[in-house]
């Protein structure tokens, strides 16, 4: 099996503690997997495998982004799917420019490459269970309105049977703007 790679902000380790725990107290047994808080994140693009050798190039790209760091805001509870076997459940996430912004600038930044990306509308996300896998759903899930800061995004590898899946193997510090 190949690696595959993605682009995205890591959740500050309280936040993802906090979001964990309130999943957690939801006893969400309808999915096969529970996202650690380890692994929490919000995916900028999905670019898979590495068919044409350009991971270099995408680490200098990314490095020409400049923007400044932005908070976000966590906006509830919601699912991809059927809403009564989702397929997905996230946290969803305030509007934030700045997000949009960054997203934008690195598919910009990948779009001159042999990439195959997601073709899929960017939705800002908190994956938090995944992979129906059948039961009684219990739709009362609650998160606190938390907030945090993103002064950086990375670019991920993914380790399918590892914890934690996802490693950074290259971090981009937001630090200019205009």
């Amino acid at each position: 099996m190949s690696t595959h790679y993605f682009i995205g902000i890591r959740i500050p380790q309280k936040i993802a503690e906090k979001i964990g725990q309130a999943r957690d107290s939801w006893e969400l047994s309808t999915h096969k997997r529970l996202t650690p808080p380890g692994d929490m994140h919000i995916t900028l693009v999905f670019i898979g495998e590495d068919r044409y050798g350009e991971l270099g190039e995408i680490v200098e790209r990314l490095r020409q982004i400049d923007q400044a760091p932005f908070r976000l805001q966590l906006d509830g509870v919601k699912t991809f799917g059927n809403p009564e076997t989702p397929r997905i459940v996230y946290a969803a996430l305030a509007d934030s420019p700045g997000l949009m912004e960054l997203q934008q600038a690195v598919e910009q930044q990948l779009w001159p490459l042999q990439l195959s990306t997601d073709p899929k509308p960017f939705v800002p996300h908190i994956t938090l269970a995944s992979r129906w896998k059948g039961g009684e759903l219990a739709g009362n899930w609650q998160l606190e309105e938390l907030e945090f800061e993103v002064d950086s995004f990375s670019l991920f590898e993914i380790h399918p049977r590892e914890t934690p899946r996802y490693k950074e193997i290259q971090t981009y510090r937001l630090k200019g703007g205009a």
